[in-house]
């Protein structure tokens, strides 16, 4: 890779200094066509709030001669046990555990993109090597220059990285008529919905509504996080929002969104009782399904919650959104409902220590294990 002029790093560590990055943030990201709602300040300043604990804030900073601000690397760093055994501190994307951020990455225009790359490898192998024992890039888009950029850096030097996961999101390209939205979904499937319109009609008076507003959303939040928790509270995790760290968090950043015109929570009623929730965002052209709830005891045969995201599919459609993204999760209903797929990967990069070789041979030694079990 050809060098490029040396840009300046700095570490954001409190969340005070990252309260003060709101407006550099929006300007930068302006700059970085397609970026996700889950790059966002807002997203990633709320999460830090709530999930960040004892870890460690190291959002990396990267200036211009100019002193001008030309990219950011939303990072944090955690200490961590593998296997219960192996002590280690790792580098990860801010909003990469507990809330199921999809399309995280550095935040750069494309210009000074390998700029930034080779000034963050600098940076991490240098002036911070001591700090960290492996990088975890999570859920980069699959279409991203950055992963193909980084392991160019590590490849040149002969340092080691490797791939985690893979994920997929189901989309949906939307055509710009209802019309041919619904041609689109084929006879049996509109037999299909027409047959559960009716019977959910025929139980009462149907209405739906959207909380968009700060005034709307607290008592719109409060009804989904009931019919989410009547869905889920007797499986293995028990709900989003069965632990309060996760209630506080959604809850503070909805009412931060809807100051801005990104947060969609949509209302199912029957009789006046809402029966189906979806909570979501709206950003950029894309409306971002993020998480339903249903009374599974309300007349599962009309299927109200797939009435409701029908429903949402087509207001997507009349306000001229492009895509409808249903995020992680491979549900049938999702791939039934889609007709595109993002992709998304996850890399784990080693430092040059020793506990980052332990770990690495740790993860060498049950990859073995399972070749031999098998």
């Amino acid at each position: 890779m050809k060098m490029s002029a040396p840009l300046t790093i700095r570490a954001v560590t409190s969340l005070e200094e990252f309260k003060g990055l709101t407006c550099e943030w929006d300007r930068l990201l302006r700059t970085v066509p397609g970026h996700s709602i889950f790059i966002t300040w807002e997203w990633l300043y709320y999460w830090s709030k709530h999930y960040l604990g004892s870890n460690q804030l190291r959002i990396l900073l990267a200036f211009d001669e100019r002193e001008r601000l030309v990219g950011i690397a939303p990072l944090y760093l955690r200490r961590a046990k593998a296997q219960g055994v192996i002590s280690f501190r790792e580098l990860r994307f801010l909003g990469s555990e507990a809330v199921c951020s999809s399309y995280l990455d550095v935040i750069v225009d494309e210009q000074h993109k390998p700029a930034l790359l080779q000034s963050l490898y600098r940076y991490l192998f240098n002036e911070a090597r001591g700090e960290w024992d492996i990088l975890t890039l999570s859920e980069v888009p699959a279409e991203s220059s950055t992963l193909d950029l980084w392991n160019e850096l590590f490849e040149e030097a002969g340092k080691v990285g490797e791939v985690v996961s893979r994920t997929g999101c189901p989309v949906i390209r939307l055509p710009g008529a209802i019309e041919t939205y619904r041609a689109g979904l084929g006879r049996n499937r509109r037999y299909t919905l027409q047959r559960k319109i009716k019977c959910l009609e025929g139980a009462g008076q149907v209405e739906y509504s959207r909380a968009t507003s700060p005034a709307e959303v607290d008592a719109a939040f409060e009804s989904l996080v009931t019919l989410h928790q009547q869905r889920w509270s007797t499986s293995a995790n028990g709900g989003v929002f069965a632990d309060d760290v996760s209630r506080r968090f959604h809850r503070e950043v909805v009412q931060v969104l809807s100051e801005r015109g990104r947060v969609s929570l949509d209302l199912l009623a029957l009789n006046g009782r809402p029966i189906a929730a979806i909570y979501g965002f709206v950003y950029e052209g894309c409306y971002y399904f993020y998480l339903p709830g249903f009374d599974p005891a309300a007349l599962p045969k009309a299927s109200p919650g797939l009435l409701l995201l029908y429903h949402r599919i087509e207001q997507s459609i009349r306000a001229g959104e492009r895509t409808v993204d249903l995020l992680q999760g491979a549900q049938p209903y999702k791939r039934e409902w889609s007709n595109d797929l993002r992709r998304s990967v996850t890399w784990r990069y080693y430092n040059r220590h020793a506990r980052a070789l332990a770990l690495k041979l740790l993860e060498s030694a049950k990859q073995a294990v399972k070749i031999l079990v098998r």
